[in-house]
């Protein structure tokens, strides 16, 4: 079993926003950037440089919204629980409101192990991630998570 306390704030949030965006969506730009520069070469360069050049204009326009996004979203959502996941389920006991939500392991579409964090992506409308640092975790904890991968 594993407890750890959860608390949503801008960090974890822009975070989150970045893990999903470096994971999923920053290949869906590169990649439409580069058709345009197909489509659309600026003045003599080639079609891959303009490709790059607007890849570097998006990215310069969308890290901000997600900066803002973040910081809107920080201030609407207000989670903190304690989490404690077990072979069988996930036990959530939200500080805030005193009440405790049970999910089954389904909840957890994805679970990633990377260098110096453990995401949990869940089964949520939005994309939604745990994050937890494995600097908080034993060694015992960290495999209790590479068996439930």
């Amino acid at each position: 079993m594993v407890t750890q306390r959860l608390v949503s704030n801008f960090d974890t949030i822009f975070r989150a926003k970045a893990y999903f965006f470096l994971k999923k969506s920053i290949w869906k730009y590169l990649l439409f950037t580069l058709i345009m520069g197909y489509a659309l070469p600026i003045n003599e360069l080639s079609p891959i440089s303009s490709g790059l050049i607007y890849f570097v204009a998006v990215m310069i326009l969308l890290w901000p919204l997600q900066y803002l996004s973040a910081k809107r979203f920080s201030k609407l959502i207000n989670f903190d629980a304690i989490v404690e996941f077990n072979e069988q389920e996930i036990k959530l006991n939200h500080n805030n409101s005193n009440t405790v939500e049970v999910k089954d392991w389904n909840w957890v579409r994805v679970i990633e192990i990377k260098k110096e964090r453990i995401w949990l992506a869940l089964n949520e409308a939005r994309p939604f991630a745990i994050s937890i640092p494995k600097s908080k975790l034993s060694q015992s904890e960290i495999e209790f998570f590479k068996s439930k991968k």
